[in-house]
């Protein structure tokens, strides 16, 4: 969590600092992350964010040429594990997830057009989480504010029983459109990419992250 929290804070600082500069930009966004292949027999489809920033060329917008950007993606997926993988692991729920932090290079069309598409792609760190879960029960103290007393409580909650964790490098590949929101520099976009996480042992792990969001 700790550098998921520095990936999402060095992003922000990026498109913070020069989000005003014509040659600038910063994005975020949310949505839905579909399993392929191997992983769609294991996982439900799940949910992500993604934030990116970076350098954009010809950031002038009298310029009718193409756009070239390079950009520092940070993006995160979830999923549930589905009912087969669960019987499978003899455990009654868990999850798993991947974030990833790629150099992402983005050509797009001209800053002119109101609807503009753009690919990208680029190599990057991925990181899978595998969590297992079951229910279980903490004993706490509950407090009343208004009569300043506290008795004992029982809270329902998610326990861990096993995780694992592993680094690899990945690559991911895409493309979608922007639409300019009224004369400001303000972009609403969609997209979609083919996301691929190198595996020691097994197939690669594969997903299609899709994505809705803002971008300046």
């Amino acid at each position: 969590m700790k550098v998921i929290f520095f990936a999402i804070v060095s992003v922000g600082m990026l498109g913070t600092a020069f989000a005003q500069a014509s040659h600038f930009e910063l994005g975020a966004g949310g949505g839905f992350s579909e399993p392929q292949r191997r992983m769609g027999n294991n996982v439900d489809t799940g949910w992500n964010f993604d934030i990116r920033g970076g350098y954009r060329t010809h950031g002038s917008p009298d310029s009718p040429s193409p756009q070239l950007a390079f950009d520092l993606d940070f993006n995160y997926n979830r999923w549930n594990l589905n009912a087969t993988a669960l019987q499978r692991l003899g455990q009654p729920s868990g999850y798993t997830s991947i974030w990833s932090l790629s150099f992402t290079p983005v050509l797009r069309g001209s800053p002119h057009w109101r609807v503009s598409p753009y690919v990208l792609a680029g190599p990057g760190l991925y990181y899978r989480n595998l969590t297992l879960t079951q229910p279980g029960v903490v004993n706490t103290f509950f407090c009343d504010p208004f009569f300043g007393y506290c008795l004992p409580a029982q809270v329902g909650v998610d326990q861990v029983v096993a995780s694992s964790t592993t680094y690899k490098m990945g690559v991911n590949a895409g493309g979608g459109l922007e639409f300019r929101l009224g004369e400001s520099h303000l972009k609403a976009f969609g997209e979609a990419r083919y996301s691929r996480m190198f595996t020691t042992h097994g197939p690669d792990i594969r997903f299609l992250p899709v994505t809705f969001g803002l971008r300046w």
